[in-house]
């Protein structure tokens, strides 16, 4: 089946130097790769637990505490665009 993907340049580059160090063709060297990564996907999606991640405080103010990426986001845009139109 034909499709088309959008992948980065690093990627196809190494895809591309792959399949012509193992002297394959891409198309093989590409499903290859697709099927080793959805071999190992479905054993680490069975994991008993997740893993465990080091957290670090950011030093963000109290008035921000709560607030998620996206909100401060949407704000410092707004504050953005206000001063713009002000000017």
């Amino acid at each position: 089946m034909r499709t088309t993907i959008d992948i980065s340049d690093a990627l196809l580059a190494e895809l591309r130097q792959r399949a012509a160090d193992t002297r394959r063709p891409f198309r093989a060297v590409v499903e290859d790769t697709l099927q080793a990564g959805l071999a190992g996907a479905g054993s680490a999606r069975t994991s008993s637990s997740p893993p465990k991640l080091k957290s670090y405080p950011l030093g963000i103010k109290a008035a921000y505490r709560g607030v998620s990426l996206n909100q401060l986001y949407d704000q410092l845009e707004a504050e953005s665009t206000l001063s713009v139109a002000e000017e």
